[in-house]
């Protein structure tokens, strides 16, 4: 039987459906949620081959139409979003259509954000196909683009009406997306979960080695960890930034390499290890603490420093300056997601840049 997770947003509601062979009854999640209403499949182009893909349009019938986007964050910008609205225009898409984003996190952020603007709004089904996207991206609302000035600075919140997480289509996953899909799974222990962080310790090379059971379950108790989250913040007003634990320094990585050479994950990867040591530098956790973490990140060969991303150094000041463009900075004041200890997370908005430039100058940049 697959697990039903479900968001409650006030006025609003909606269900992720997490299990096996979920695709297999694609068309009966249609009829139940939108009866014969007509659709279309938002597809990365990489997967144009996918025994899934062929299965959810075969399930969802002949007559479903289908557009695909190149892969990669390029398609998350201005002209990528504009050519996926003219592509909906000359389908002669309506607003009775139901869109199908079928992919990872790029496809589900860009098709969220289409969704949420063409002809005022649409109806859209998230299909993550990658871990991250799977247990982070298609779950909570946030859809957007990236801007010349930082990732996903363009957006809107705009609640999915349905989710649906095969774990089958995992199968294929290459061994790298399954660690930048590990490493954002890792953050709900670290948020708030400690008995899941222990889980985990013990299950990891199961979650890589794609053990069908373990995934099951593991995709659940994150898609529940930031379902309760966003139920009490739904814009990100305070709680919900909780769960940028390591983005705040990843987002400034991925900017700084114009979002090439490594993946989302890797980032934030990296970024997690930094905030865990910052936070023990400034006696928020203890050093057991952090090195527990270290320990487990290089045990499950997740990146740990800022050399696993850059070939050459980068500057302390470019990267905080980066980190100024995060979504939490107001007022030019950084805010870091820090830590207390394992599953005590908070929000640091007192550290002084100075000590950050220094910290990082001690961490391996220039």
């Amino acid at each position: 039987m697959p697990k039903t997770v479900k968001v409650n947003i006030k006025n609003y509601s909606y269900q992720i459906i997490i299990g096996n062979n979920i695709l297999e009854n694609a068309n009966n999640f249609h009829a139940k949620y939108f009866y014969q209403r007509p659709k279309i499949i938002i597809f990365d182009t990489k997967l144009s081959k996918s025994i899934y893909l062929k299965l959810l349009i075969a399930k969802l019938g002949k007559e479903t139409k289908s557009i695909s986007v190149p892969s990669g964050e390029k398609s998350k910008s201005i002209n990528g979003l504009n050519n996926l609205y003219n592509k909906l225009f000359s389908n002669n898409i309506d607003r009775n259509t139901v869109i199908y984003a079928f992919g990872g996190g790029v496809i589900g952020d860009l098709s969220g954000f289409a969704a949420a603007t063409y002809m005022r709004g649409i109806d859209y089904v998230q299909v993550p196909t990658t871990l991250l996207s799977q247990i982070d991206s298609s779950v909570g609302g946030k859809t957007a683009i990236n801007s010349s000035y930082g990732k996903n600075l363009i957006g809107a919140f705009y609640p999915t009406k349905l989710v649906l997480i095969d774990i089958n289509t995992l199968m294929s996953l290459p061994k790298k997306q399954m660690l930048s899909g590990y490493a954002e799974m890792v953050k709900y222990g670290l948020i708030n979960n400690s008995n899941f962080f222990s889980w985990l310790e013990s299950n990891g090379k199961n979650i890589l080695e794609k053990d069908k059971k373990k995934l099951e379950y593991a995709i659940a108790v994150c898609c529940k960890s930031k379902s309760k989250i966003v139920e009490q913040d739904e814009k990100e007003i305070g709680l919900r930034a909780l769960l940028n634990l390591g983005h705040t320094f990843g987002h400034a990585f991925e900017r700084l390499s114009n979002f090439k050479n490594f993946t989302h994950g890797e980032a934030v990867s990296v970024g997690t290890i930094l905030a865990f040591k910052l936070s023990n530098e400034l006696n928020y956790c203890t050093l057991d603490d952090f090195t527990r973490i270290f320990i487990h990140f290089k045990k499950m060969n997740l990146s740990t420093h800022i050399s696993d991303l850059f070939k050459k150094n980068i500057k302390s000041l470019d990267t905080i300056n980066a980190m100024k463009l995060d979504k939490k900075t107001i007022n030019n004041r950084i805010k870091l997601i820090l830590s207390k200890g394992i599953g005590k997370a908070f929000i640091c908005d007192t550290i002084d840049e100075n000590n950050l430039n220094m910290f990082l100058k001690n961490n391996g940049f220039k």
